[in-house]
């Protein structure tokens, strides 16, 4: 389980000696919602370089926790810029077009999602995320931006309204597919565990961190298919996820009632779509996610299933499994983790032509397993971390 996020412990707020608060944007926390949260909220990458700015700005407010008050303001990676009332070129003093747009579309951006009440020609104010800056310094201008650290925003709908303009942070994963494909959906919702008087339903957790995947491959430059789509659905924040039956394939057809027919509907999109990108791709990989149902009584990690004697299927779970284990003995040293990879003869490992991992995430009725799947920001970090996996995949 991923550490919740407490909402009661009390600090005295201080601002760090060397940033001129005026200069920066500060933000208060939403119930519930943790650093991965915040910066989503404020339309910034959740990649370590910004999360460790964030950590910095707000150091002596945050002590040695990275838990969030929602009583206090914290600094946000963003700095403040007086507009001159001609444009934003003369304002930051800079010549580039491109970088200059970009600004303007993200100021724009926060104030169609409700984080900025006014446009930036009305209150006067250019909002700048130091993501974008050249080095650390907080009165660094935005000039010299290098093209390599400038970013594109492409909109992606299926992710829903606060999440559907997504970041290109970098071109590590350009070249490479991935098919992405959630568990069940449509007449089946899969398993389901029971949450107080409510229901977790298998197909909408597995969704929603597919899509969370999905979001992180493509700021990495990666060309991502989702088999399985809503058009109701993006990314939710919720703890409870609303089941539905409306879930539907990318290409256009309906789920069947069947699990034969189903399993081969996937396949066959994924293997039509394989051989079409074949002689471009640098390499297509398939991810399949579900959420596991057992007793009630016993506590699972993430585990991974491979094709047997495929080489290249066991390795690729090995990656994801070495960096989800990283991941939790670094932000919960001393839990363990009891992760497994093993081969299992599953028709979405037997039919699908790309090499392919099966993952299952959690017990879906074991209550503390629930919180992998109820609390966001977990879920954020599992798809974070099967992010990382993947990039260090293609790295090998």
């Amino acid at each position: 389980m991923i550490r919740k996020h407490v909402l009661t412990v009390l600090f005295v707020l201080y601002f760090h000696p060397n940033i001129d608060a005026q200069a920066l944007v500060k933000a208060r926390p939403q119930q519930g919602e943790g650093v991965y949260a915040l910066l989503r909220r404020y339309h910034l990458p959740t990649n370590s370089n910004n999360i460790n700015k964030f950590l910095e700005l707000n150091r002596d407010v945050l002590g040695a926790t990275t838990d969030l008050n929602i009583d206090f303001y914290y600094h946000m990676p963003i700095h403040i810029h007086s507009f001159n009332g001609i444009n934003i070129r003369s304002t930051l003093g800079i010549t580039d077009y491109q970088l200059a747009k970009s600004i303007q579309n993200y100021n724009e951006e926060l104030q169609r999602s409700g984080i900025r009440a006014h446009h930036y020609t009305v209150d006067k104010e250019v909002w700048v995320p130091i993501f974008l800056l050249p080095s650390d310094s907080p009165d660094q201008p935005p000039a010299a931006i290098p093209k390599s650290r400038r970013v594109d925003a492409v909109n992606f709908p299926m992710f829903g309204p606060g999440y559907r303009s997504v970041d290109i942070i970098d071109y590590s994963l350009r070249g490479y597919h991935f098919y992405l494909v959630s568990g069940h959906g449509g007449p089946d919702p899969g398993a389901y565990g029971v949450y107080g008087n409510q229901r977790l339903y298998e197909d909408e957790y597995a969704y929603d961190i597919t899509l969370r995947l999905a979001r992180r491959l493509i700021e990495h430059g990666a060309t991502v298919h989702m088999i399985v789509l809503d058009r109701n659905d993006g990314i939710r924040d919720q703890a409870v996820l609303r089941g539905d039956h409306d879930e539907y394939y990318s290409d256009g057809t309906r789920i069947s009632r069947n699990t034969k027919t189903r399993l081969a509907q996937r396949a066959n999109i994924i293997n039509g779509l394989y051989r079409r990108n074949q002689n471009s791709a640098k390499g297509q990989y398939t991810i399949v996610i579900h959420v596991d149902s057992r007793s009630n009584s016993q506590r699972i990690d993430i585990f991974y299933y491979h094709k047997k004697n495929n080489n290249a299927g066991r390795r690729f779970a090995q990656t994801l499994h070495r960096r989800v284990q990283k991941e939790y003995a670094e932000h919960q040293p001393g839990r363990g983790y009891g992760g497994t990879i093993t081969w299992r003869s599953l028709y979405m490992l037997e039919n699908v032509q790309p090499t392919t991992v099966y993952i299952e995430l959690a017990n879906i009725r074991n209550k503390r397993d629930q919180d992998r799947l109820v609390i966001v920001n977990n879920r954020q970090a599992v798809a974070n971390w099967l992010c990382e996996g993947v990039k260090d995949f293609v790295r090998e």
